[in-house]
Formats: structure tokens, C-alpha cells, sequence
């Protein structure tokens, strides 16, 4: 099976890299019940009961549409940022905060669903949009993966050398010497 690769550095990021390619999607963790289940284990969050795919699919899209823009400087849909704060507004009403280190986090009761998941994305998007830094969104210029560049220098380019990186750069050298 193919490894989950996480490189957005925020959980929302990570759930709109979910498909490996925009427009056109050749890997899709959101497809099955088998991909979502590993892909929420590779993050951390675990299901124990999946749900609605086609809806988590359909946020995710929204996620995106947001993010995506403002890693150009761009503007953001309305539509899709309402969207985002309605489903995170129905999470914090669903949830409860529980102590966890020293601080506070918004916790769901079992069981774990898609929808929980939905809710933690909710949450980081909105976490991410309203403490930022979303001068540091960057998107991969080969796959359109959204990514956080939490390098020192903030030079991250693509959403990871071993993928993107080296075939746009053996892509660059072969075309040059060719």
C-alpha cells in the first residue's frame, strides 16, 4: 500500500492533500473506507465508525478552495469560508473542553466518525486562518499540495523533496543537458 505522506504541518492542510493531484485525482484517501480509515490513523485520528465520505470529500474541496488562494495572496470565497465556520461552529456545539497538559482542547465524545474528523479540520482551518501564520502558506507547484513552510529560511518550495522536488529537479537537468 501506498504510504500517507503528511507534509502541510497543519491538520487541514494534510486533509486537502488527501487527493494527490488537482484537477484531475490518480489517489484519493477520501475514496474508500479502507483509504480514510488510514489515512485518520497516519494522522492520528483514528475512526472508529466512518460516515458520509462524499460529504467529508465535499468540505475538504471547500478547505481547499480557501487555503489555495490566500498561498498566492489572493482572495478567499466567502462562501467557503462561511462554510468552514458553520461546520466548525456545529462541532464546538457537539463538543467539550477537556484538559489535556496543562491547557484546554475541544474534544468530541465516542465514537469517532468522518464527522469528528470533519470537525477537527473545521478547527485547525480555523485555528490556522485566525492565529495564521498564512504568510507562510505555500502551494506545491507540481501536485498543488497546501503546505505550512515552517523552515527556518522559508524557502520551502514544493511539498517534499523526495516526491516533487527531485522530479522537478532531475525534470530541469535532463531538459538542460538534453
Amino acid at each position: 500500500m501506498v504510504p500517507v505522506e503528511l507534509v502541510g504541518n497543519a491538520l487541514c492542510l494534510d486533509f486537502t492533500n488527501t487527493v494527490n493531484a488537482r484537477p484531475v485525482a490518480g489517489r484519493d484517501w477520501l475514496a474508500t473506507t479502507k483509504e480514510a480509515v488510514t489515512w485518520a490513523d497516519a494522522t492520528g485520528h483514528p475512526l472508529e465508525e466512518l460516515g458520509d465520505l462524499a460529504e467529508a470529500r465535499d468540505f475538504r474541496e471547500a478547505v481547499f478552495r480557501v487555503f489555495q488562494p490566500l498561498a498566492h495572496g489572493g482572495q478567499v470565497p466567502q462562501g467557503d469560508l462561511d462554510r468552514i465556520l458553520a461546520v466548525y461552529g456545529e462541532g464546538v456545539t457537539r463538543g467539550q473542553l477537556d484538559s489535556h497538559e496543562g491547557n484546554f482542547r475541544l474534544e468530541w465524545s465516542p465514537p469517532r466518525t468522518i464527522q469528528v474528523l470533519v470537525w477537527e479540520v473545521a478547527a485547525s482551518a480555523v485555528e490556522l486562518l485566525t492565529h495564521g501564520p498564512l504568510d507562510r502558506l505555500g502551494e506545491c507547484p507540481s501536485c498543488c499540495w497546501l503546505f505550512l513552510d515552517v523552515s527556518k529560511n522559508r524557502r520551502r518550495r514544493w511539498c517534499s523533496m523526495t516526491t516533487c522536488g527531485s522530479r522537478d529537479k532531475s525534470r530541469r537537468y535532463y531538459a538542460g543537458h538534453s
